[in-house]
């Protein structure tokens, strides 16, 4: 591959890693949930009247969870983008073998191996192609950023 064709690979596969912190927030997120749902409010007479500037822990819970909650919706709206541009990309081909081959590999996150078990194509023949696809998006996508 020459490095052009790195870079639109790369480009396309920005879906993969927003989709895994996606699924890591998600799960920050439901652990916090868990955590927020266990705490009990400390309203014990020796904190009463003081100013400290200390929280109990069904705040700080509160808190943490907000913040969980925030850094998944922004990422799972930035995912979202991020796909649609991608779908916007792969759609420029005109070409439905190849956008097929493009989605298992780019929006499926597919192997080559299983994609050509998918589409009844020997892997070779799908390397081929999917390299046709990169050279032909190359030519029809401003895909990189300048």
């Amino acid at each position: 591959m020459t490095e052009e064709q790195k870079k639109k690979s790369q480009w396309l596969n920005r879906a993969f890693y927003a989709e895994k912190k996606v699924k890591a927030l998600e799960l920050l997120r439901k652990r916090d949930r868990e955590r927020t749902q266990r705490i009990t409010a400390n309203y014990e007479g020796n904190n009463k009247g003081k100013s400290d500037g200390r929280r109990n822990g069904v705040e700080e819970a509160l808190i943490t969870l907000t913040q969980s909650d925030d850094k998944y919706d922004n990422a799972l709206r930035d995912y979202i983008a991020l796909r649609r541009e991608i779908e916007s990309a792969i759609e420029e081909l005109h070409d439905d073998e190849l956008e097929a081959i493009f989605m298992y590999r780019y929006l499926e996150y597919k192997t080559m191996e299983q994609i050509a078990e998918c589409m009844n194509y020997n892997e070779r023949t799908i390397r081929r192609k999917h390299h046709y696809g990169i050279e032909k998006l190359s030519a029809n996508v401003l895909v990189c950023p300048p």
